[in-house]
């Protein structure tokens, strides 16, 4: 039997508001799965229309962030810092994610080299893909000690 996954709080360094994703629902060596519950109450909602797809790039990078979490916490070790570089081909076949929907979030690992990596990700409601993207991250090889030592200043 797999070990439980973890409370997405102990996977990413995200705090407060700028927490996202409610959990992670699934974790490999090659991919991850997390899941949003749309609500009036979600960060970045607009009222009579939902939260804006692009914050799905905010959702997929929570997701690449809590499935680099779960591999640490194997071995472990807390959450690294990390930082997103970039995305390609973010395609979205609608304006707003509406209230009440579950979305749910894979990433899928497709490079990782020298904490440089890429993701396929795409967002889906019902089974039905939405968005899709290619995110590009990097984690410094310390795993953001150096500037996690910062902070504590």
């Amino acid at each position: 039997m797999p070990a439980p996954i973890p409370p997405i709080e102990d996977l990413i360094r995200h705090r407060g508001p700028m927490l996202l994703i409610d959990g992670l629902v699934e974790a490999s060596g090659t991919h991850a799965v997390a899941e949003v519950l749309v609500s009036e109450r979600s960060r970045f909602y607009r009222a009579g229309s939902g939260v804006p797809a692009y914050v799905g790039l905010e959702y997929m990078a929570q997701t690449v962030a809590a499935y680099d979490g779960a591999l640490r916490a194997v071995s472990g070790e807390p959450p690294a810092i990390g930082f997103l570089l970039g995305t390609r081909r973010y395609a979205a076949t609608l304006n707003y994610f509406p209230a009440g929907k579950l979305l749910s979030i894979r990433v899928e690992m497709v490079f990782s080299e020298n904490g440089m990596a890429s993701f396929d990700c795409r967002i889906g409601i019902g089974g039905e893909t939405c968005v899709t993207a290619t995110l590009s991250v990097y984690r410094p090889e310390d795993g953001g000690a150096a500037m996690m030592a910062g902070e504590a200043q």
